[in-house]
């Protein structure tokens, strides 16, 4: 299982990488004391467990950016329902904020001989291990002006180039990639089924409700209607007709 430590202070950092790369079931640690770091780490790797410090700013009064962290995964549908461990110091109040992240623990500082701490990380990955079913569903991440997206290819039905720019269409959402190639992306996908009825268009064959030849029209789930391509029309007749898309 893949761990990712946020802690801004050297010393508690590398007390937290020893402790838990003694735990049993931890593949790999990710450590960082950068929230940008940490976040492009989180889409480019599968995280299983978060253990995040309150207070990662601490010149700055009345911090939470570990909180502020912890809910900007939360925005991401692969981190949900990820288990978060916080080590803080602080008490009351913040407890209720705690409750809001659906945070799995939190431990107080200072950690001490490590000892409590073994133990509750011990619980999480068990607690995990036992919950953890394979995920099989295809990503891709992207990154675009300080922002990640994992972009799950069974939520993608069409994508396209337009202008230079990327658009992916999503079942409830759009994301604009600029200067980056349709192509390029459809040469990152090794399992999703993609079609191309048209150049620069890449349509996800799950998501063909159907497929006109007689008007060189395909007809997506979501209402969508792209045009087949004179130069694309045979080959993607005969990759629909084979893959049976509808």
């Amino acid at each position: 299982m893949n761990v990712l430590i946020l802690e801004d202070k050297k010393n508690n950092r590398e007390a937290l990488r020893r402790i838990i790369s003694s735990c049993a079931g931890v593949t790999a640690i990710y450590a960082f004391s950068s929230q940008g770091e940490a976040l492009q780490c989180a889409m480019e790797h599968p995280i299983d467990l978060f253990v995040l410090d309150i207070i990662l700013e601490p010149e700055n009064g009345n911090d939470n950016s570990g909180i502020l962290f912890a809910d900007s995964i939360r925005q991401y549908n692969a981190y949900k329902l990820t288990p978060i461990i916080f080590i803080t110091v602080l008490a009351g109040l913040e407890r209720d904020l705690l409750k809001r992240i659906h945070c799995y623990d939190y431990i107080e500082k200072p950690i001490g001989d490590g000892k409590l701490v073994k133990e509750h990380i011990e619980e999480v990955l068990d607690a995990i291990a036992a919950e953890k079913k394979p995920d099989n569903r295809e990503y891709i991440p992207l990154h675009y002006d300080g922002i990640g997206y994992m972009v799950f290819l069974d939520e993608v039905v069409f994508f396209e180039n337009k202008a230079g720019t990327l658009y992916i269409h999503l079942l409830d959402d759009e994301i604009l990639i600029p200067n980056y190639p349709a192509k390029k992306f459809y040469e990152k996908i090794s399992q999703a089924r993609f079609l191309t009825p048209i150049y620069g268009t890449y349509v996800n064959a799950d998501y063909i409700a159907s497929a006109d030849f007689r008007n060189k029209e395909v007809y997506m789930k979501d209402d969508s209607v792209i045009p087949i391509g004179g130069r694309k029309f045979k080959k993607f007749k005969e990759d629909y007709l084979r893959m049976g898309a509808n």
